[in-house]
């Protein structure tokens, strides 16, 4: 695969992860915090939906091990990421980077590529999360040094991740159709919603997913 296609792969990251990074940019001004600490956020936490979270956490004065812990429950699913990908990220190269810099929506894209020899499967997974990581930071950029010029209405943009996730997800379920994984996944978020409380319900549904998947991993 070559890097243009790589970059065809990205534009619909790049949709959803300039816009936000521009909105986290603008978000830190409103917040008086500095430009250089919005960028190293990006460059170093790239952690989306946690980096606002953070940020807002940091601006009233909280810890530095409040915010590690509840950034880290934020970010839990990465650990079943992980889990999903083991295959494919034995044997690759710039392995280190390429876990760092994992997204929900690369990691769908991934899953969704079936890619047999292992120094392609390295261009393309490093290519792939570099150019989003690259997304996310130049759009945080932006919003950092012209967030003060920018007064259209950014309400909703932060459903634009859902979005394209949501989108990644039916496109890699088209690639391999698996009833079995979809309708546990429907079914136990539909009980997280009913039984858990708001701020369990991630942590919740996907440690059901995950019991799910170590006790029928043969048969799925």
């Amino acid at each position: 695969m070559k890097f243009a296609d790589v970059f065809k792969l990205s534009i619909p990251v790049f949709m959803g992860y300039f816009p936000l990074g521009i909105a986290f940019g603008i978000l830190s001004n409103k917040l008086d915090v500095s430009a250089f600490i919005a960028v190293a956020l990006s460059a170093l936490a790239y952690g989306g939906a946690a980096q606002f979270m953070m940020i807002s956490l940091f601006s009233v004065g909280t810890s530095f091990i409040e915010v590690f812990i509840v950034s880290y429950l934020v970010n839990l699913r990465h650990t079943f990421y992980g889990l999903a990908l083991l295959r494919d990220y034995k044997y690759l190269k710039f392995r280190i980077f390429n876990i760092a810099t994992l997204t929900d929506e690369t990691f769908a894209i991934f899953k969704s590529l079936k890619i047999d020899d292992i120094n392609e499967r390295s261009c393309v997974f490093t290519w792939l999360n570099f150019l989003s990581w690259s997304y996310w930071l130049l759009g945080t950029i932006f919003g950092c040094v012209f967030g003060n010029l920018i007064t259209i209405d950014m309400s909703g943009l932060e459903f634009s991740l859902t979005a394209l996730f949501i989108v990644i997800v039916i496109e890699m379920f088209k690639n391999e159709c698996n009833y079995k994984v979809l309708g546990a996944a429907t079914l136990f978020g539909i009980l997280g919603v009913v039984l858990l409380p708001p701020k369990l319900l991630l942590v919740g549904s996907m440690l059901l997913c995950f019991i799910f998947i170590v006790a029928f991993k043969d048969r799925l």
